[in-house]
C-alpha cells in the first residue's frame, strides 16, 4: 500500500516540528546565558548611573556649602572692622 500525499505531508510537518523543537532545546542554554549576561550588564550600567548621579549631587552640596561659608566670611569680615 502506498502512503498518501496527505500522510507524507503530515510526516513532513511532524519532522519539521521535531527538528525545530530540537533546535530550540539546543539553543536554550546559550539563550539563558545571553539573557543572564544582558541582565548583569544592565545592572552594572544602572549602578554606574547611580554612582554618577550621587557624585553630581555631592558636588552640588559641596558648592552650596562653599557658597555659604564664603558668604559668612565676607559678612564677618565686613562687620569686624
Amino acid at each position: 500500500m502506498q502512503p498518501s500525499a496527505g500522510a507524507a505531508s503530515v510526516a513532513s510537518l511532524v519532522g519539521t516540528a521535531a527538528t525545530g523543537a530540537a533546535l530550540t532545546i539546543g539553543q536554550a542554554p546559550a539563550f539563558a546565558m545571553g539573557a543572564t549576561y544582558l541582565a548583569l550588564a544592565d545592572s552594572i550600567a544602572l549602578a554606574m548611573e547611580n554612582a554618577v548621579a550621587n557624585q553630581q549631587r555631592g558636588q552640588v552640596l559641596a558648592d552650596a556649602a562653599l557658597t555659604q561659608i564664603l558668604a559668612l566670611i565676607i559678612q564677618k569680615g565686613a562687620t569686624s572692622s
